[in-house]
């Protein structure tokens, strides 16, 4: 079979063409990639991408704890690069403070700032421990007075305080809270300075319930039903109901 030399000419010149054109596509490809390579690299390094001072922290979401407060509790030191700034660490840092449920940080570029988003834990009950004055939450985390400031207004969801609160006492005040709720007594205070003797301030008077167990919630049951027999006591004389028992409630007469 004869051979058309035009067409195996023709051929050759189009293989040639491809080479070439791979071959620069190689090259725009490489050319492309160092161009990204300093682009990210000039954008790591341009000096207007730094936080210089805390006026870059943009504080969103809180009401009861100061901006300044949260800067303070992220414990930056200044200038950062923005782009150095461990995110992820920072979180946990904050979200390990009393007071913050939950925290969002974000990068933002124009203007250069870091964003911090915070979902605070609202206090639902003033209280004491040996850590000193401080509020309680629905969860039973205490936040010490200290991350307030003075003239901060805590407006808890109850009134009702607590008196000796330990971190000890964390999973039972989540059982008490829930059933003082539940309850038709109205509580006032939670008194556990004494761990053998849970006292309740009720509207009916002071009430002993022994260390507090697994009968919490026939305690209160009883209590309820207490309501006529505290009505009849003269309001001169000193009395306490004692339910330690709830088989065998008593009001006890003050001396």
């Amino acid at each position: 079979m004869p051979i058309d030399m035009n067409s195996l000419k023709s051929k050759r010149q189009t293989l040639r063409v491809q080479r070439r054109f791979k071959a620069w596509q190689s090259v725009w490809r490489f050319l492309a990639l160092l161009g990204m390579m300093g682009g990210l690299i000039w954008m790591l390094s341009w000096p207007h991408w730094v936080i210089k001072d805390k006026s870059q922290i943009k504080i969103v979401g809180n009401q009861l704890l100061s901006s300044e407060k949260i800067r303070q509790l992220l414990k930056l030191s200044y200038p950062q690069s923005i782009w150095q700034l461990p995110l992820h660490e920072l979180t946990q840092q904050l979200k390990a403070e009393p007071p913050l449920k939950d925290i969002h940080l974000t990068r933002q570029l124009f203007p250069t700032q870091i964003t911090v988003t915070v979902k605070e834990r609202q206090p639902i009950a003033m209280g004491t421990s040996s850590q000193g004055d401080g509020y309680l939450d629905a969860a039973g985390v205490w936040i010490p007075k200290k991350f307030y400031k003075k003239d901060t207004k805590i407006e808890t969801e109850q009134d009702l305080t607590v008196l000796g609160f330990e971190p000890q006492y964390r999973s039972y005040w989540l059982e008490i809270y829930h059933l003082i709720l539940q309850s038709p007594i109205n509580v006032m205070a939670v008194d556990w300075r004494d761990p053998s003797n849970l006292i309740l301030k009720t509207e009916l008077g002071t009430v002993y319930f022994g260390p507090y167990g697994n009968r919490f919630r026939e305690q209160l049951r009883i209590l309820a039903k207490m309501r006529e027999i505290s009505s009849h006591i003269p309001p001169n004389r000193g009395f306490y109901l004692d339910v330690t028992n709830p088989r065998s409630p008593s009001v006890r007469l003050v001396p």
